[in-house]
């Protein structure tokens, strides 16, 4: 879906017309899900961030404009709910260790296997050492292939100061890198560039 055709179905959601928000769905759901599940790690934490993300981009739809892109202003949503997930797992987990004294795991077998084998993928290790914000700019930048310009916007803050705090979280993950590999392998730091 381009980008007229989204404006256009933004439009007539604004008008009334909820069905429109199922194609908005449709065209943003994956792309959203890849976001979520970078900035929270866990397959399922992320198809139910997407769900209450999009739940409250159809509550806040009509203080959408245009000035900025729908995609970034939806990952803005999703970049502020991950942030709260986030604070509250490692809440939660600070609660559970406090009553019991051992950390809790409430995971599938198969959920589990699928994100132990994603998260000990070097590159995501690198990208959970930065922090949420340097993880947020690098997935928007690298993954969602977002420009300065657009980031400025989402981050409020200028192109030239998002590109030096850009080179600085790739420092960092590349640095991460290299003591985890060893410094032998080159192709998965490339990667990240």
């Amino acid at each position: 879906m381009d980008k007229n055709d989204l404006e256009r179905a933004i439009k007539e959601v604004k008008a009334g017309d909820i069905d429109q928000f199922g194609v908005i769905i449709d065209a943003m759901q994956k792309p959203l899900f890849v976001y979520c599940y970078h900035m929270l790690g866990h397959r399922q934490e992320a198809e139910d961030a997407v769900q209450e993300v999009f739940f409250k981009a159809y509550e806040q739809i009509d203080t959408y404009r245009s000035v900025v892109s729908f995609s970034a202003w939806l990952y803005k949503i999703a970049y502020h709910h991950c942030l709260n997930q986030l604070k509250r797992a490692k809440l939660g987990r600070i609660v559970t260790f406090l009553k019991t004294g051992l950390p809790t795991v409430s995971h599938h077998e198969g959920e589990r296997r699928i994100d132990q084998e994603y998260l000990s993928n070097p590159l995501h290790q690198a990208l959970l050492k930065l922090s949420a914000s340097e993880r947020n700019l690098v997935i928007l930048r690298v993954v969602e292939d977002k420009n300065y310009d657009e980031l400025s916007i989402l981050f409020n803050k200028k192109p030239a100061a998002l590109r030096k705090q850009f080179e600085r979280a790739l420092k960092k993950c590349k640095s991460h890198m290299l003591t985890v590999e060893g410094g032998d392998d080159h192709d998965t730091i490339s990667a990240v560039q």
